[in-house]
């Protein structure tokens, strides 16, 4: 079960990278944090795409690879914006719905299917979403429903998790037609020079900063490199939705590294819902 070690790892590295970003946004804005991760992610992105051997590609990954690119980019954007928006435990949860739609995108980018008892992951994802948002002064039932569309950090991880179904499925077409490591590395390398110059023409990069942060960039780099890495061996080993499952574990990490150390309250009702979703997760990743 060499795949759910690696989505495993891949979770681990997602949650402390959600716990960096959260910590280090008291200090930087979010455009910032972004730019440092990217930047300082390069040297070693661009060392390892050196030194692996560059496989035979076709039109299929070079359409793959071009669309992934502002996919990526819209996800990444939404992503640090949610976080820095609402509280960890309230928006990175919602990452779970990212399984639940590539049961569509999965199954029209790459022909990949899924059980019926996947449907039975989708009710205990979508209930467990319901229970984060219960307050112990709730007035109704329905009062979740009301907290969940004043909380703006959670619409727009929910809009993070299908986008990313989307680039997850499209990075697997990419590394059928190429090795997952070269598809991997080469794209970020690609994407994160492009971001930086948007940032860059856009006068959002103070290039003193940068260089001061350069400690907390390249802990974010490494991080989303070992997060890349990881994924990338783990979805060719299984099937996209299910190894994408077992990623969002990094869910539970994450809330419980939130109450650890960033001390965020209300964690019993939210760590319920949590939970809930996880067996979601769990379900889909096994028997979906």
């Amino acid at each position: 079960m060499i795949w759910l070690v690696l989505s495993l790892l891949t979770a681990l590295s997602v949650a402390f990278r959600d716990i960096a970003v959260k910590i280090f946004s008291r200090e930087l804005s979010t455009l910032e944090i972004g730019a440092a991760e990217l930047f300082w992610s390069l040297p070693v992105l661009i060392c390892a795409a050196l030194l692996l051997p560059v496989p035979q590609v076709d039109t299929v990954f070079w359409k793959a690879f071009l669309i992934s690119l502002p996919v990526n980019g819209l996800a990444y954007i939404l992503y640090l914006h949610a976080i820095k928006l609402s509280p960890i435990s309230l928006t990175v949860p919602f990452l779970a719905f990212t399984p639940v739609f590539m049961i569509l995108t999965g199954s029209l980018v790459l022909g990949e299917k899924v059980s019926s008892l996947g449907c039975v992951g989708i009710i205990l994802i979508v209930a467990g979403s319901y229970i984060l948002n219960i307050d112990k002064n709730q007035k109704s039932f329905w009062y979740p429903i009301t907290a969940f569309t004043r909380e703006k950090g959670s619409w727009l991880m929910l809009l993070v998790a299908f986008t990313f179904s989307y680039a997850a499925v499209l990075g697997k077409q990419a590394m059928l037609h190429s090795s997952p490591l070269f598809f991997t590395y080469t794209f970020f390398i690609v994407m994160n020079l492009i971001m930086l110059i948007g940032f860059s023409l856009l006068g959002k990069i103070n290039w003193e900063n940068l260089w001061s942060c350069r400690y907390k960039g390249f802990f974010l780099g490494s991080l989303l490199i070992s997060q890349v890495s990881c994924h990338a061996l783990a979805i060719m080993l299984n099937t996209a939705a299910y190894m994408i499952a077992v990623k969002r574990s990094s869910i539970l990490f994450s809330v419980i590294l939130s109450w650890l150390l960033l001390k965020e309250k209300n964690i019993q009702f939210r760590f319920k819902g949590t939970i809930i979703m996880f067996c979601g997760v769990i379900l889909i990743a096994l028997y979906g």
